[in-house]
């Protein structure tokens, strides 16, 4: 039975990161474009401007898919 429990809990452990990570892309985005930390692509690195955009965008993006992730995750 625990590693079933063990099982559950790893499967789980992707889709509530990607709601972690997406809500905090959202609410509080880096700053500044940098090479550490963020949603990095060539486009997102152009300026600050894009930079902006493909955090809130990518933000909301990975929250939806999170969620819905995890809904089947649980299902299955």
């Amino acid at each position: 039975m625990g590693f079933w429990i063990f099982m559950l809990i790893c499967t789980l452990m992707m889709p509530a990161i990607m709601i972690i990570f997406g809500n905090v892309f959202v609410k509080h985005p880096p700053k500044t474009i940098n090479g550490v930390y963020g949603y990095r692509t060539s486009m997102s690195t152009k300026n600050q401007e894009t930079w902006d955009f493909a955090h809130n965008y990518c933000g909301r993006l990975w929250t939806k898919i999170g969620w819905i992730t995890l809904f089947a995750s649980i299902l299955s």
